[in-house]
C-alpha cells in the first residue's frame, strides 16, 4: 500500500452553495488542529457565488460539468486530488460546531480505533420541527463503534488508504456512503466509528417535492442494497403516531405550535409517501445498478 502523508483533506461538493457555505468555511479555519489541512471544493457548475467564496478562502477549486455530476463521481474526484491520508467529507450547507469538530471527528483514525467516522448532525432552530425530530431520531447515542453501515458524508472521515482499496459508487443516484461503508466493512474489514462529540448543524429547508425526492432517492437505493424491507416500512409505519407527538412537542417547544402543525403533518405525510413509492419501485428505479456492496 503506498505511503500517504499525515494530515487532513476536506472534500466539499457544491452546486449553488453560496448561502452556507463561506459559514461552513469560516468553522473551518477556526478548528484546532496540529495537522496540515487543505481544502478541496468540487464544483459541478454553480452559478452564483461559490466559487468566488471557495477560492477566497484559498480552497482547491475543481470543476465539473454539471451533467456529468453523481454524489459518488464528485467525491472520488475530490478524494483523488487530495495529498493527506485522513479525508473529511462535509456538506456545503453544514456548518461545524465548536473548535475541535475537526480533531473529533479525525481521532479514531489517528488512534487506529476505525477506519471510517461519522459525527452528529442537528437541525438548525429554523428548520421545520419534523426537519429537527428526524436529525435528532438519526444521530443519537454515545461515542462507539457501529455494527450498521450508517456512514454518512454529510459529516464524515476516513482514511485515504482505504478509498485507494475501493471509491464510492459512481452509479448511484444516493447514499454511496452508505455503500461504500457496507462494502468496506464487509471486504475491507473496516472498523465504523460514531463520533457524537463532532457535530454539524445541517441546514435543510427543503420543500416539500424536493423533500419527496431526496427521501425516495435514499430509500430507494436503501432497498436496493438491502437496507431497507417490508418490515422497515412497517416499523416505520407504527412509529409514525410517535414521531408526530415528538414533532408537536418540538414545535411548542419553539413557541409554534398551531403555525408549525400544517409542516408537520406535510413533512410526514412526505415522508411516508416516499417510504411506500420506494418499497413499491425501487427494482425499476435501480434498473441498471450493479453494486458490489448488495
Amino acid at each position: 500500500m503506498n505511503v500517504i502523508t499525515p494530515g487532513i483533506s476536506i472534500v466539499i461538493r457544491t452546486l449553488n452553495e453560496e448561502r452556507f457555505l463561506g459559514d461552513c468555511l469560516s468553522a473551518i479555519e477556526k478548528q484546532v488542529v496540529d495537522l496540515p489541512l487543505e481544502v478541496i471544493v468540487v464544483d459541478s457548475g454553480s452559478v452564483d457565488r461559490t466559487r468566488e467564496i471557495a477560492t477566497g478562502f484559498g480552497c482547491i477549486l475543481v470543476s465539473i460539468p454539471q451533467g456529468s455530476f453523481t454524489f459518488g463521481r464528485s467525491l472520488n474526484i475530490g478524494v483523488a486530488k487530495a495529498q493527506y491520508e485522513y479525508v473529511i467529507s462535509i456538506s456545503a450547507h453544514c456548518v461545524p460546531v465548536g473548535a475541535n469538530w475537526l480533531e473529533n471527528l479525525v481521532k479514531p483514525l489517528s488512534r487506529s480505533a476505525a477506519e471510517l467516522v461519522y459525527g452528529a448532525q442537528k437541525a438548525s432552530i429554523t428548520s421545520r420541527s419534523s426537519e429537527i425530530g428526524y436529525f435528532s431520531d438519526r444521530f443519537r447515542g454515545q461515542c462507539g463503534t457501529r455494527s450498521e453501515p450508517e456512514f454518512n458524508n454529510g459529516n464524515s472521515a476516513f482514511l485515504k488508504s482505504i478509498w485507494s482499496i475501493r471509491g464510492f459508487d459512481e452509479g448511484l443516484p444516493a447514499q454511496e456512503d452508505v455503500e461504500f461503508s457496507q462494502w468496506h466493512m464487509k471486504n475491507s474489514s473496516a472498523t465504523l466509528y460514531y463520533s457524537s462529540k463532532a457535530t454539524v448543524v445541517h441546514h435543510h429547508n427543503d420543500r416539500n417535492r424536493t423533500l419527496y425526492n431526496r427521501l425516495y432517492r435514499e430509500l430507494a437505493v436503501e432497498f436496493y442494497l438491502g437496507r431497507k424491507s417490508l418490515f422497515s416500512l412497517l416499523f416505520f409505519s407504527m412509529s409514525l403516531p410517535r414521531y408526530l407527538v415528538s414533532d408537536l412537542a418540538i414545535a411548542r417547544k419553539k413557541g409554534a405550535l398551531l403555525k408549525a402543525s400544517k409542516g408537520i403533518l406535510a413533512f410526514r405525510a412526505v415522508q411516508a409517501s416516499a417510504f411506500l413509492h420506494a418499497a413499491i419501485s425501487y427494482k425499476t428505479y435501480t434498473q441498471g445498478i450493479t453494486s458490489a456492496a448488495r
